[in-house]
């Protein structure tokens, strides 16, 4: 089953880089309106799957270790996760351009180092640092879901599990694959990406079997904890990110990117409501 989930994530990531970059080639809208339906499913993934497991499994630790806090930890630590994200892209674009001003000249030399966004560009630096984020976030995430999955004291729950587990892994892998055929990574980064994204459920899933019936320490579980929360903050802020400066830019076709973007959120919560 293990082998089949790591198959289908594959298949799911590896087909759209080479259909998507050529109907992209014919007709520049399809890729458009594919990366709102990614934009539509991160935005689902986080909200409404990733964030309110966190907190959950939070409280439940903390619970769990005999922890009263009279402060919103947990909230804190997704905070955290947002503004390390936010500080670090405005330090990094601080130092790029000390004087504070843009080429005005879009022949100029730097301009060919920028994509188009929501505020009329965005570095590729920028792009690089986000899609390593977004897919450290779809990794951690996927590893707690098969961590949870392989932990189930009643082995015969896992396959039921691992079928919804199927199909979010697969809508993951796509969406990931047309995120980085929007920004036109090299084959070979957005293959190695693809790679750790489908390894991660598995090897979660995994290491969750073996670990039935220990106790894990309290040192473990705060990290995990900590990891979660601040992967949590960080998706946040990808996702969001993504909505503001990527697709709103261009403004044609702006009721079709929404009813793609809508369509991308119907498809994680149909799968969430499965798993229900």
């Amino acid at each position: 089953m293990l082998t089949l989930m790591l198959c289908f994530s594959l298949l799911c990531g590896f087909g759209p880089v080479c259909v998507i970059r050529r109907a992209a080639g014919v007709r520049p809208g399809v890729m458009s309106l594919a990366s709102c339906v990614s934009d539509g499913v991160f935005l689902c993934s986080c909200l409404l799957d990733l964030l309110p497991d966190y907190l959950t499994h939070a409280r439940e630790t903390f619970s769990r270790l005999g922890l009263t806090l009279h402060f919103p930890l947990a909230e804190f630590i997704v905070s955290m996760g947002f503004l390390l994200v936010f500080v670090s892209e405005q330090m990094m674009l601080a130092f790029r351009d000390p004087t504070g001003y843009e080429s005005q000249s879009r022949d100029s030399p730097s301009h060919s180092h920028r994509l188009s966004g929501a505020d009329g560009s965005v570095s590729l630096e920028q792009v690089g640092l986000r899609v390593l984020l977004l897919v450290f976030c779809l990794c951690v995430c996927a590893l707690v879901e098969g961590l949870s999955a392989g932990s189930q004291p009643d082995p015969e729950l896992i396959p039921q599990i691992c079928v919804t587990l199927f199909l979010r892994q697969g809508i993951l892998a796509f969406s990931l694959s047309v995120r980085m055929s929007h920004y036109g990574l090299r084959l070979a980064v957005a293959s190695g990406c693809l790679f750790l994204l489908s390894l991660s459920c598995p090897v979660g899933i995994g290491i969750g079997m073996g670990m039935v019936g220990m106790n894990p320490s309290a040192p473990g579980q705060l990290v995990r904890c900590a990891v979660e929360g601040l992967a949590s903050g960080i998706f946040i802020y990808v996702s969001i990110a993504g909505l503001l400066w990527q697709e709103p830019a261009s403004p044609k076709h702006r009721i079709h990117k929404v009813t793609f973007l809508l369509t991308g959120f119907a498809l994680v919560t149909a799968v969430l409501f499965c798993k229900v």
